[in-house]
């Protein structure tokens, strides 16, 4: 019973109770820093992508701090009458989801979209381009995708795809990561959603299928940079310094 219990646990959440423990057990004291992302995943034989998720979720419990370009440290062990969080759907697992099921709404739509719809999703981008330069296209983005599966004429799709932008807007960890990734400047890409428009207009479901998809593949990027915890940026830091520092050691050298 415990053993298919655990199986129903998503990967993340079972990496996380791992390393809260480890945090509770002195194995990593307050100020420590985590082992590096890459060999937390070789440790518990997982991806890259689900001990961010992990770590994220340790982030939301007040147990560690993500320094970008430095690492991940321990703020505090848990209390020993403290309950985790409940763990919700993380951004990645989201976002894989969102890629298999509105990849085929869009295919769907390609089909059966209206002159009209085709018509208000445009306004939706210009829209969101204005949005962007307020930073406001949160809702515009939602629209647009909604848009399309609204025009799948099917019910059970429409209401799916509401039910994964709700979550992605409930969910505290994706809440977090969205803030992370727009703090760095990425805003939806007008652009990417006019690859999906056009096709929708050729009536092409394999051409709506792919911009979709390839869409949603590049916002899961765009999420694992927000959240890349190991020394990226502390290696660029360093490279600057030493071009800076060689550039100053050939200049006393023309001297």
């Amino acid at each position: 019973m415990k053993q298919e219990a655990r199986k129903s646990i998503r990967l993340y959440q079972q990496v996380a109770d791992k390393l809260a423990r480890a945090i509770s057990s002195g194995q990593y004291p307050v100020g420590a820093r985590l082992p590096a992302e890459r060999d937390l995943a070789a440790a518990h034989g997982v991806s890259r992508p689900t001990v961010r998720e992990a770590i994220i979720a340790l982030e939301i419990d007040g147990l560690v701090e993500v320094k970008m370009g430095s690492g991940v440290y321990v703020l505090a062990p848990p209390a020993a009458d403290s309950h985790p969080s409940p763990k919700d759907v993380g951004p990645f697992e989201l976002t894989e989801a969102r890629m298999l099921i509105e990849g085929e709404a869009a295919a769907l739509a390609a089909s059966l979209i209206s002159e009209d719809e085709l018509a208000a999703l445009d306004q939706l981008l210009v829209d969101m381009d204005k949005g962007n330069k307020r930073g406001d296209s949160e809702a515009i983005d939602r629209e647009f995708h909604q848009g399309i599966a609204n025009a799948t004429r099917n019910s059970a799709l429409s209401t799916v795809v509401d039910s994964l932008w709700t979550t992605r807007e409930r969910s505290p960890q994706c809440a977090l990561v969205f803030q992370k990734s727009r703090s760095r400047g990425v805003m939806p890409v007008v652009k990417e959603h006019r690859l999906i428009l056009d096709a929708l207009r050729a009536h092409n479901p394999a051409a709506a299928r792919t911009a979709m998809q390839n869409h949603l593949k590049r916002v899961l990027n765009y999420l694992l940079d927000a959240t890349e915890s190991e020394a990226l940026d502390e290696a660029k830091a360093k490279v600057a310094a030493q071009r800076t520092r060689f550039a100053a050691g050939a200049q006393l050298t023309r001297r």
